[in-house]
C-alpha cells in the first residue's frame, strides 16, 4: 500500500520508530504524540495506513485523544523518546 505523497515523511517516522511494527500498548500514545503536529484527518489516515486499521475507528480515537482521554504518561513519554530518536523533532520542523 502506498502512502499518498504528503504523508511519506510521517510514514518513514514511524516506521522507523517502530520497525516491527506499531503495538497495541503503543497505538494511542503515538496519537498523543503526534496529535499537536497535525490536523485530526492526516493524523487518523497516516496512523490507518501504517496499522491498516479502519480509518474511521482511528479517526474516532484521535477524537478522543484530542479530547483528553486519560493515558499512562510514562506510556506517551516511551512513544516519544522512540520518535525523538529517529527524527521527531526534525520531522515536526519540516513543511
Amino acid at each position: 500500500m502506498n502512502s499518498p505523497s504528503y504523508l511519506v515523511n510521517t510514514v518513514a517516522l514511524i516506521n522507523r520508530a517502530f520497525p516491527g511494527g506499531l503495538s497495541e500498548a503503543d497505538y494511542l500514545p503515538l496519537l498523543v504524540v503526534l496529535y499537536p503536529h497535525m490536523s485530526n484527518r492526516n493524523l487518523a489516515e497516516v496512523v490507518s495506513h501504517v496499522t491498516r486499521r479502519d480509518y474511521a475507528f482511528v479517526l474516532n480515537d484521535v477524537y478522543a485523544v484530542g479530547g483528553g482521554a486519560e493515558l499512562d504518561p510514562s506510556a506517551v513519554a516511551i512513544v516519544r523518546a522512540q520518535l525523538v530518536a529517529v527524527g521527531l523533532d526534525e520531522w515536526s520542523k519540516a513543511d
